[in-house]
């Protein structure tokens, strides 16, 4: 696979370091396209992939294109981009709200694919849903999944649909667990804590919380249910929680949020 990366930011950044450092494309088979000069100088350096500052016929030794800029640019990336596509080109997007049917209208392009990545990719612990395009091939799916999967893990959708519940869940989800950090974080300073010690105690709860919940291998209800004693600490929480209606106020938040990026990606 050559890949030609569009957009150097945080997002295409990552993908870029991810890819390298896990040797999945090696550096000459890749093309970074950036306009800003600090941006490319310093991915450049780190990387030794080839960069230049603008699209043109560059992209049509390569096989898959990666769009990896700011959705509010991409109308002007992507009227740029369509006069050099090639009819085999699989172009792949991760603009957050940019329909394949957009793209569609746009590129003049059918091998098309939508990813959802969420922040962690930029630590290569991403979690990213993409959907690709009939017209996308075996081949092409295998060049995504290699992508991704060096940013962290992947899953193919079965419908376009499933990128916006995608969105909710794990594309917003950090910013969920992070709010509810800032509550526990909060009440460790309320009692007592310092900040340093209030950080490294939700943080560390958090980390072996997960990693215990991905080496047991079972719902998250067994393992809340272990730890909430009759009587104990851990359900004198849980109870106040669910007596707020916590849990339902989660679920209709997520259900905002996917809703909001349905009327985002029409």
């Amino acid at each position: 696979m050559r890949l030609a990366i569009i957009g150097g930011g945080n997002m295409g950044g990552a993908i870029l370091l991810a890819l390298l450092k896990s040797a999945a494309v090696p550096p000459e088979d890749i093309l970074l396209i950036e306009s800003d000069g600090e941006k490319r100088q310093k991915l450049g350096n780190a990387t030794g992939c080839n960069t230049q500052a603008e699209i043109d016929e560059a992209v049509r030794s390569y096989d898959l294109v990666l769009l990896a800029v700011k959705p509010q640019s991409s109308s002007a990336v992507m009227e740029l981009l369509a006069q050099w596509l090639l009819p085999e080109h699989v172009v792949v997007s991760v603009m957050a709200g940019i329909s394949l049917q957009t793209m569609r209208r746009a590129l003049g392009q059918t091998k098309l694919v939508r990813v959802m990545p969420n922040i962690p990719t930029l630590i290569a612990e991403g979690m990213s849903v993409f959907f690709a395009s009939d017209e996308v091939g075996n081949e092409g799916r295998e060049w995504v999944k290699i992508l991704f999967n060096s940013c962290g893990s992947c899953l193919e959708a079965k419908n376009e649909d499933a990128i916006d519940a995608a969105t909710a869940i794990s594309g917003s989800g950090p910013g969920y667990l992070f709010y509810f950090a800032e509550q526990m974080v909060s009440s460790a300073n309320a009692l007592g804590f310092n900040e340093e010690e209030a950080q490294a105690l939700v943080q560390k709860t958090f980390r072996g919380a997960t990693l215990l919940w991905e080496s047991q291998q079972v719902a998250p209800e067994t393992l809340r249910q272990q730890v909430s004693s009759p009587g104990g600490t851990t359900l004198a929480a849980l109870n106040h929680f669910q007596s707020k209606n916590v849990g339902e106020s989660i679920q209709e938040g997520m259900r905002q949020a996917y809703r909001r990026a349905k009327e985002l990606s029409s």
